[in-house]
């Protein structure tokens, strides 16, 4: 069985707060604490769930004293030029494809998307509403204007976010940097797993909009669907 101590560093290499790990292997908060402080016994079956876990996430145990990352499936890619929001779109579209998939999004101002792709959220838009996958943004609470129904919203505090976009689908991870027009597209089923995980989190805590707020934004024309 794993140690407290393999625990401890697992958890470290992941960059999973106490809550994550809670969550993600469907245990206590308070549980989770008393046994990394060495307050009670770990029963087996709660190290067994903890192990799988982490593993699941990209850990691999070594002996009973070590921990690594394991060797990732891992890829890189920049997306830019004249039609980098196209190239993107494409590349959701190949993995968001049943009512089963679901993409999630961090955004800082969801007015950038009709700044630079104008002419291709009406893509995104129909694939959406013809595969039926589903999305949840994480918006600033000064967001106003909006190009998803505004059921899929919740909002956090301005101080969470910056000025790029972030996106989870599948086993990607996307980082939309407006200022220099560029996508970074990392494709790691343990780091898609690992942003799911916080996105979860602050999802938890993040607030819908209330009737007055919503009656200050902006929502896209384009936009037809008005809930999930």
């Amino acid at each position: 069985m794993i140690t407290l101590a393999q625990i401890k560093a697992a958890r470290s290499l992941l960059s999973w707060t106490q809550d994550n790990l809670a969550s993600a292997a469907g245990l206590s908060l308070p549980g989770i604490n008393n046994l990394e402080r060495g307050i009670t016994s770990p029963r087996k079956e709660t190290l067994l769930a903890i192990q799988t876990t982490m593993e699941n996430a990209g850990i691999e145990f070594i002996d009973t004293t070590g921990v690594r990352l394991k060797t990732p499936d891992l890829s890189v890619q920049i997306i830019e030029g004249a039609n980098w929001l196209e190239k993107y779109d494409e590349d959701i579209f190949s993995v968001l494809k049943t009512g089963a998939d679901e993409i999630l999004q961090f955004t800082c101002n969801n007015k950038l998307w009709m700044t630079y792709g104008s002419s291709t959220n009406h893509l995104y838009t129909e694939h959406r509403d013809k595969t039926h996958f589903k999305e949840r943004i994480l918006a600033p609470l000064d967001i106003e204007y909006i190009t998803s129904p505004d059921s899929v919203y919740r909002t956090l505090p301005n101080h969470f976010f910056g000025k790029f976009d972030r996106q989870i689908y599948g086993d990607r991870v996307a980082t939309i940097l407006w200022d220099t027009r560029k996508i970074i597209l990392i494709k790691s089923k343990s780091m898609a797993n690992s942003e799911k995980l916080i996105f979860e989190s602050l999802w938890e805590t993040g607030k819908l909009f209330t009737p007055a707020h919503l009656a200050r934004i902006e929502q896209w024309e384009g936009n037809k669907t008005k809930s999930k």
